[in-house]
């Protein structure tokens, strides 16, 4: 499908209720790129490559947000974007609309480079707010664009999770329609083994403060690796952290972009 037919495809969906005044044809194609518009802002996609540890090779992709005031061009943090949704719904759909111009862009910037997983955060708040079917609608719009559950990793915080239950089955209803799950910022602020393990991820991103302040980083990341999990870590992409993160046995850096470094 072009890209100015699938633009028009995207916004004849319908958005919530109580809007907010949000615009209602939030997608639009320019210079070859996908950009939103959403309560005054451009929302803009940009990708950090993933790389394994071990031999250099590129695993995949984690998609990022910029955020930018129309009028002003102003940069906004990508979280202060997220506090504008007035109620659950709209800030699913904010959620899914994020995602969805990520997965869109990423055909485009694919074309030119090796494409593999691509790695999509999921919001906490859209986890809980959701109660059943999750990652439906979003599948029913990544086979529009010609890509599959299969194809796409998402990321989940859990830590301070209010109800572990509502996200256990959150991330049984995501793999049961092919998604791959990634445990973001591991250690944040909890390290919750109990519920890692009843969510078997198949990527753990530690927190860097976690990984400082474990006096043995090594025991750490052998745990995980018994539960399942590769290991992510995230920052430049230096001698330096691929030396210490194979003596770690960490598999995969998530090379931060360079706007975010």
């Amino acid at each position: 499908m072009p890209l100015s037919e699938f633009v028009r495809y995207l916004n004849a969906q319908k958005a919530p209720t109580g809007s907010g005044g949000r615009s209602t044809t939030p997608f639009v194609a320019e210079n070859g790129q996908v950009y939103v518009h959403f309560a005054k802002l451009r929302l803009e996609s940009f990708y950090s490559p993933i790389v394994a540890i071990a031999d250099g090779e590129l695993h995949g992709h984690a998609a990022g947000l910029n955020a930018f005031g129309i009028a002003n061009r102003q940069l906004l943090e990508p979280d202060a974007v997220f506090v504008l949704p007035s109620d659950d719904a709209e800030f699913s759909y904010l959620d899914r609309l994020v995602r969805t111009l990520h997965a869109l862009n990423y055909l485009i910037y694919a074309q030119r480079r090796s494409r593999g997983s691509l790695l999509l955060r999921v919001h906490p708040r859209h986890v809980a707010s959701v109660s059943a079917d999750h990652g439906l609608a979003f599948e029913e719009v990544l086979r529009t664009c010609g890509l599959m559950p299969a194809q796409i990793t998402l990321e989940i915080e859990i830590d301070g999770v209010d109800d572990q239950a509502q996200l256990v089955g959150a991330v049984a209803n995501y793999k049961s329609r092919g998604y791959g799950i990634a445990v973001g910022r591991f250690g944040r602020r909890e390290v919750n083994f109990a519920l890692l393990q009843e969510i078997a991820p198949a990527i753990v991103k530690l927190d860097p403060l976690l990984l400082a302040a474990t006096p043995q980083p090594q025991r750490l990341v052998d745990r995980l690796h018994e539960l399942g999990a590769q290991v992510m870590i995230e920052g430049a992409d230096t001698a330096a952290r691929r030396e210490r993160a194979q003596v770690l046995g960490v598999d995969l850096l998530q090379v931060s972009n360079p706007l975010r470094d």
